[in-house]
């Protein structure tokens, strides 16, 4: 389907221009498919005005970050610096940032702003009470009472509720990236997480990236797109009903990184297989194009089981 700059800008044109069936978008693949590339895409092109990005490494929260701000500088404003800075090629999943209004400082900042909400969040995820005091050496933790150090869970759970909170209080609506959104999450919390935020946060549009079977297992109403360089499939999130079931298509994808295009697939009738699958997850998607045409055309040529002809019909009929 073409070279791996077609792939990311086409891809980019389908999730911009509401190509895809749902409002929400997780997004699957090795290492080396192109999933920051594609994240990175989505926002560059959209010019920064409702668009935000989390990316994967701003995941910490520091008390002694905090500091309250007054006068003007504590007024929340929408910064579209926070993006620019976080996509710089020094920066970009590599340094924890939040470059504010065009000056570096910390989203700690603004905790007291966000404080009421942040410990219902934290509470109703958890079942945890948090609680930020002051201390005669500045701030201190305190969970269900007891002063405690924050775990590298927790502190990725304030800190994705900060932004969320931040987005909230300064762009009001729009689209909102987050690249691993279950970092440094176990398994039962990953899987809760992603439900979570879209329904605490309706008005915004989420595209997240993740590697945890658990995530997509429990999300309904949601498009799976499968990356690699090369090829992309979309899939419907409610067709996944186990953590099994996903494990399938996990074993696909990371066990060969030309799992779309089979050359990593010894066996003729299954490359077959995993073609036909991809064009008719991408036709039942809405997103057919020229060169999935061209493709089916080509296997039909080709010497198919009884079962492989069905599907093509299938993919024909959709």
């Amino acid at each position: 389907m073409g070279c791996y700059r077609n792939i990311i800008d086409e891809l980019t044109d389908i999730m911009q221009n509401g190509g895809l069936t749902y409002k929400h978008t997780i997004i699957i693949g090795n290492n080396s498919s192109g999933k920051s590339e594609l994240l990175k895409c989505l926002i560059m092109k959209s010019g920064f005005s409702n668009w935000y990005l989390i990316d994967s490494v701003n995941r910490y929260f520091s008390v002694s970050q905090i500091y309250k701000m007054n006068g003007e500088a504590a007024r929340i404003q929408f910064s579209p610096n926070i993006v620019e800075h976080r996509l710089a090629e020094d920066n970009y999943n590599l340094k924890d940032t939040f470059y504010y209004m065009g000056v570096p400082t910390s989203i700690e900042n603004f905790y007291f702003d966000f404080e009421t909400e942040l410990k219902r969040l934290f509470n109703q995820f958890l079942g945890v009470d948090l609680d930020v005091r002051q201390s005669d050496v500045g701030y201190k933790v305190y969970l269900d009472g007891i002063e405690s150090a924050l775990s590298s869970g927790y502190q990725a759970l304030i800190r994705l509720f900060m932004e969320m909170e931040y987005v909230r209080h300064s762009m009001k609506r729009g689209f909102v990236i987050i690249d691993e959104i279950d970092e440094f999450l176990f398994a039962y919390n990953s899987g809760r997480i992603f439900n979570f935020v879209r329904q605490e946060y309706r008005d915004f549009s989420f595209i997240v990236t993740t590697h945890s079977a658990d995530l997509i297992a429990n999300a309904k109403e949601a498009n799976i797109v499968l990356l690699t360089g090369e090829q992309y499939e979309v899939l419907d999130a409610g067709d996944f009903n186990s953590v099994s079931q996903v494990y399938n298509i996990f074993s696909s994808i990371f066990r060969d990184s030309d799992f779309f295009s089979g050359k990593g697939v010894n066996n003729d009738k299954e490359k077959t297989d995993l073609r036909l699958r991809r064009l008719l997850n991408n036709k039942a998607s809405g997103i057919w194009n020229n060169a999935h045409q061209h493709e089916l055309e080509y296997i039909k040529e080709m010497n198919l089981t009884k079962v492989q002809k069905v599907v093509v019909r299938q993919i024909e009929e959709w």
